[in-house]
C-alpha cells in the first residue's frame, strides 16, 4: 500500500517539473512592467522640466524680493542722491505706516532686466523704534501680474535699523534712569544746542527719574527753557538706554581693538579717535541689580585729559580733575563729577543696582560743564548704514 501511494504521488507531481510555456508569461509580465516603466518616464520627462522651470522662477523671485531690500536699505542710507529716500519727508516721517512714496509706495513695479522685477514699501510702522523701518519687498517673475497673481513670486518682510548699533538721541545732556543731586552754583547744563539731525536740540537738560535736588544756582538751559522748565523727570528711559544686543557690539569691537578692560580704569586712550572703551566687570558677568560691589566695574579719573569717543562701564563713574570728554559717558550704575570738568556730548547713568538704595546717586559739584552735542553722542566708529535687524527677516505669503 505505501509503494501504491509513493507511486501515485510521483505520477501526480511529475508534471510540475515540465517548464515548456514558461517563458511566455514571464515574457509578458516583464513587458507589462517595462511598458509601465516606460510610462512613467515618458511622464517624468514631459513634467520635469516644468518642474525645474518653477523651482528656477521661484528662486528668482525670492532674489528678487531680496533685491528690493536692497535698494531700499540704500536709499535711505544715501537719502541725499538721486533715487534715495527722505528721512524726514512728509508723510513718511509720522510714525503712522505711511509709504515712502515714489518707487517704495509698495505698487510701483521695479524691472531688473529681463528677468521680472519686484515692487517694495518702506514704512515707518508705529511698532517701529526712532531708527528702525519696516521694509516689504515682493519679487515676480517674468514680469509682475497684478490681475490673477499668477506669475512667481516670493515676498520677504524685514525690520532695517540704521547702523550694527542705533543712534542714541538722548532728550537730555544729562540722563539719569534714578536719583541726582546737583551741588554748587558752578554747574551748568546747557541741551539748547548741538541737536541732531533733523530734530530739534533736547527742551530739557537734565532727566531723572526722581526728582532732581540741587543747591545753591547751578545754571539748566534746554531749546526754548531754563531753570526748572530744564528739569524732567520720566518714567519712560527707553530713550537714553542702549539695548542689550548694543551692548554687547560695543563690548566686542572693544575686546577687537584693544580697548576692553575688566575692573578698575584710571585712564583713558587719548587722540583724534574716536574710541570705544568697554569696562567690564571683573569676571566678564552682566552688571546686575545683584552685582556685588567688589566684581564692579570703575573708571576714575582725576588727571588732565582730553578724551574723545563713547566709554562705557560696568560699575561707576568718578571724573575730577580738569578733564573735557567729547563723546558719550555711559555707566550702568552712578556718577560722580567734580572739579573743573567738562563734557561736550552726553551722560547717561542706568543705576541698575543703586537706584533707590543711596541717597544721592550722581553727584556733581564745583566748576563742570555739559553740552549737549549730539554729532559726539553718536561718534562712534560704526558703520551708520541701514542694515537688517538680526532676527526679523521674514519670507511670508501673500504679495
Amino acid at each position: 500500500m505505501p509503494a501504491v501511494l509513493t507511486r501515485t504521488i510521483r505520477r501526480t507531481l511529475r508534471p510540475l517539473h515540465n517548464e515548456r510555456g514558461v517563458a511566455l508569461p514571464l515574457a509578458m509580465v516583464s513587458l507589462v512592467v517595462l511598458t509601465a516603466l516606460m510610462v512613467a518616464f515618458a511622464v517624468l520627462a514631459k513634467s520635469e522640466p516644468t518642474i525645474a522651470a518653477n523651482q528656477m522662477q521661484t528662486a528668482q523671485a525670492l532674489r528678487l524680493a531680496d533685491s528690493g531690500l536692497q535698494l531700499a536699505m540704500w536709499a535711505m542710507t544715501n537719502s541725499t542722491s538721486s533715487g534715495g529716500i527722505n528721512m524726514g519727508a512728509a508723510p513718511f516721517n509720522q510714525h503712522d505706516g505711511s509709504n515712502a512714496g515714489g518707487n517704495f509706495d509698495g505698487t510701483t513695479f521695479v524691472s531688473v532686466g529681463g528677468t521680472g522685477g519686484f515692487t517694495v514699501s518702506v514704512t515707518w510702522d508705529p511698532s517701529n523704534g526712532m531708527y528702525e523701518r519696516t521694509v516689504t519687498a515682493v519679487g515676480w517673475t517674468p514680469s509682475r501680474d497684478a490681475g490673477t497673481y499668477a506669475n512667481s513670486h516670493r515676498k520677504v518682510q524685514a525690520i532695517v535699523q540704521q547702523g550694527v548699533i542705533t543712534p542714541l538721541s538722548l532728550p537730555c545732556v544729562v540722563c539719569v534712569a534714578g536719583e541726582m543731586q546737583v551741588n554748587g552754583s558752578s554747574a551748568a547744563f546747557n541741551s539748547a544746542s548741538g541737536g541732531c539731525p533733523g530734530q530739534n536740540p533736547p527742551a530739557t537738560a537734565i532727566q531723572t527719574v526722581q526728582t532732581l535736588q540741587y543747591n545753591a544756582s547751578p545754571t539748566f538751559t534746554g531749546y526754548g527753557t531754563s531753570g526748572a522748565a530744564a528739569i524732567g523727570t520720566t518714567t519712560d528711559t527707553s530713550g537714553f538706554k542702549y539695548s542689550p544686543d548694543a551692548l554687547a557690539n560695543f563690548k566686542a569691537y572693544a575686546q577687537a581693538n584693544g580697548t576692553y578692560y575688566q575692573g578698575a580704569v584710571t585712564s583713558l586712550p587719548t587722540g583724534a579717535g574716536p574710541y570705544v572703551v568697554y569696562i567690564d566687570t571683573l569676571d566678564g558677568t552682566t552688571f546686575s541689580n545683584s552685582t556685588a560691589t567688589s566684581n564692579d566695574g570703575s573708571l576714575s579719573i582725576a588727571s588732565n585729559i582730553t578724551f574723545n569717543g563713547t566709554v562705557i562701564v560696568n560699575g561707576t563713574v568718578n571724573l575730577s580733575g580738569t578733564s573735557t570728554f567729547n563723546g558719550l559717558i555711559y555707566s550702568l550704575n552712578d556718577l560722580s563729577i567734580s572739579g573743573h570738568v567738562t563734557v561736550n556730548g552726553g551722560l547717561v547713568s542706568e543705576n541698575r543696582r543703586d537706584s533707590s538704595s543711596t541717597n544721592i546717586d550722581t553727584d556733581f559739584s564745583g566748576n563742570v560743564q555739559m553740552n549737549y552735542n549730539c554729532a559726539n553722542i553718536r561718534n562712534i566708529p560704526f558703520s551708520s548704514a541701514w542694515v537688517v535687524k538680526p532676527g526679523t527677516y521674514l519670507e511670508t505669503s501673500g504679495y
